[in-house]
């Protein structure tokens, strides 16, 4: 049988961008709604920078341990801290506050709407570090701040293509310009699926491990259709025929086919398409007058959800192939 091989392809980009840090004002005008954020420091400038995406507690900083101080995160003050404070001495606060603020660090936040002492507001503005204040616990208070940094400074491409929804699988199409990527969505459009992106397609790294595809905000949920020109899918098909954003799962690659080159045929070999450092399941379909790839289109993604349930046909039917002719050589055979 044919030996398995893997061959990877890297993807095509138009751009690519990747956040080193964002503001604390930036922050602050996003989530200001959402964690109900109110600043206590008005004279303080929203300028410091923001390089990680993780949260901290300096519980252990206020306490003296600098050893592992994460200064250059949002500071999260929960009861703990609070409580610390209200423990200690009005000089061992002026120590322990000295110490901290004489890291750079970005702004802190105090959930619960806890009272502040004041020695830490007066502190604070004089090292020119703001502070706000949000009635949310501290733990939901750090996962969404956390959230929310993972995805203002996730690695981003953009990428000429088209990104549809079949089955539930994110399929990214590409091929060269006139291979027909628009009209087998299209088709595929019109059979029940969704679309997310046509022409450009923006992908962005989620979570470290999750490539999620949308449409720009120019294009939104229009195609350019040759012959027919510019076509709003939610104003045809309507809105149960889009998708804002959707995990890519699939890489299938359209091209002209050729004579001069060997296509898959059983499936064993394996390709995968590189995309941000992730490698994907990849499929060259070869488009020629004849083919219903929009056809070959739902039955890879099919083939994708089995393989994601750990089924795999063509190996499966390999491995009993195999034992079949194993069996045969061993005398097992049926006789004629």
């Amino acid at each position: 049988m044919k030996k398995e091989t893997k061959k990877t392809q890297k993807e095509p980009i138009i751009k690519a961008r990747s956040i080193p840090f964002i503001t604390v004002n930036e922050m602050y005008k996003e989530l200001k709604s959402r964690l109900k954020l109110k600043l206590i420091t008005p004279e303080v400038r929203l300028v410091r920078k923001i390089r990680s995406t993780d949260a901290h507690r300096p519980g252990l900083a206020f306490s003296g341990y600098y050893d592992y101080f994460a200064y250059d995160r949002v500071q999260i003050l929960g009861q703990t801290e609070i409580n610390y404070f209200n423990t200690l001495s009005l000089e061992q606060v002026k120590r322990s506050l000295n110490k901290f603020f004489t890291y750079k660090i970005p702004c802190l936040i105090v959930s619960r709407n806890q009272k502040i002492p004041p020695l830490l507001i007066k502190k604070a503005i004089k090292a020119q570090v703001p502070i706000f204040k949000s009635p949310l616990t501290t733990a939901k208070l750090t996962a969404m701040i956390t959230v929310f940094l993972d995805e203002q400074r996730a690695p981003e491409i953009s990428i000429h293509g088209t990104f549809v929804d079949v089955y539930g699988i994110g399929v990214l199409l590409l091929g060269k310009s006139g291979v027909g990527k628009s009209e087998c969505a299209l088709e595929l459009i019109e059979r029940g699926h969704r679309l997310v992106a046509d022409d450009v397609v923006e992908i962005n790294l989620k979570a470290g491990s999750i490539l999620m595809g949308y449409s720009s905000e120019i294009i939104g949920h229009h195609m350019e259709i040759r012959g027919l020109g510019i076509i709003n899918i939610v104003d045809i098909f309507g809105v149960g025929a889009v998708r804002n954003q959707k995990r890519v799962r699939l890489v299938v690659t359209l091209e002209k086919w050729s004579s001069r080159r060997e296509y898959e045929r059983l499936g064993l070999e394996e390709r995968t398409f590189e995309l941000i450092g992730f490698k994907l399941p990849h499929l060259v379909i070869p488009v020629r007058p004849g083919r219903n790839i929009p056809v070959l289109i739902e039955v890879a993604a099919l083939t994708q959800r089995e393989k994601g349930m750990g089924i795999n046909p063509a190996q499966e039917f390999n491995k009993r192939l195999i034992d079949a002719m194993t069996q045969q050589n061993n005398g097992g055979g049926v006789s004629s």
